[in-house]
């Protein structure tokens, strides 16, 4: 039969001490609860004290990079969190970089001419067509870019062709430099002379549709020293004395040669000119000498 305690029996004293043990018992459940309660909603990790990132839900989760991998973390203990002092702080970055984006559905725009490309410096000379624009723009729209990658791809490449560009430039002022300094050694204080000639050989040839075909070519001292040997062919006494095309060479065409400084001269004297003279006068004269 089960022990009922009533006051006649010898355990009627311990009820008071049982009752007492049982409050104690539940007062140390309620406070431990407590406690639990508080440690759950402080802040943790870096999100401590004083700290804004403190007031943000315990269940608000973001991807993170750890040296475990990427992982899900609480938001406030997430590190890109840290460079913010504040929340004000936080949401202007969120803005700043949203308008950087721009939309966010990842959607391309209505049509290509929506797209908005960055302004950028480029250098003084960079070919920037616009043609050729206009066509990325549309490509960008039928691949169903989003504002932010046209943009994002276009301030990548035009940057790096300007580059291009620039390097280029460099490089052929460079290596007209180089060639020039060879012409001066191969025509020592002759050197504007030879340019002269050769800029009148194209003048004369083709002018300055033939100057842009021949493009870095006439940067060559070799190409230069040829034009420039050309150049008495094309002279006007050249051509009426009858030397050029095969024509016998006149008397008056000859003296006309003779008189030219670059014949009479010598400080001028162009050999290929003075030989000129000498194979017109041997076609006049033959077997005579002067």
């Amino acid at each position: 039969m089960p022990r009922t305690l009533t006051p006649d029996s010898g355990d009627a004293r311990t009820l008071p001490e049982q009752a007492e043990r049982m409050q104690a018992a539940q007062a140390m459940q309620n406070q431990a609860a407590m406690q639990q309660q508080t440690a759950q909603s402080a802040p943790s990790g870096p999100a401590s004290g004083s700290d804004w990132r403190a007031t943000l839900p315990e269940d608000w989760k973001a991807l993170a990079r750890t040296d475990q991998g990427e992982m899900e973390i609480r938001l406030r203990d997430h590190p890109l969190l840290a460079k913010y002092g504040s929340k004000d702080e936080a949401v202007k970055a969120l803005v700043h970089a949203q308008r950087l984006i721009g939309d966010d559905s990842g959607r391309p725009p209505a049509s290509p001419d929506a797209y908005e490309l960055p302004e950028m410096e480029l250098p003084e000379g960079f070919p920037l067509d616009e043609a050729l624009q206009s066509e990325y723009l549309q490509r960008a729209h039928e691949l169903g870019l989003s504002p932010a990658q046209a943009a994002g791809l276009y301030s990548w490449f035009v940057p790096k062709q300007a580059d291009a560009y620039t390097g280029e430039q460099t490089a052929r002022t460079e290596y007209a430099q180089a060639e020039y300094a060879r012409l001066r050694r191969a025509f020592p204080g002759q050197v504007e002379q030879v340019l002269d000639r050769a800029g009148t050989t194209i003048a004369a040839l083709g002018g300055e549709p033939l100057a842009r075909a021949l493009g870095p070519a006439l940067d060559n001292a070799e190409v230069l020293a040829a034009l420039a040997r050309v150049a008495p062919l094309l002279s006007e006494g050249r051509m009426r004395s009858g030397l050029s095309g095969g024509a016998a060479p006149t008397p008056e065409g000859l003296r006309k040669m003779i008189a030219d400084p670059r014949y009479s001269d010598p400080q001028r004297r162009d050999p290929d000119f003075v030989r000129q003279v000498a194979d017109g006068y041997k076609a006049l004269y033959p077997g005579k000498r002067r």
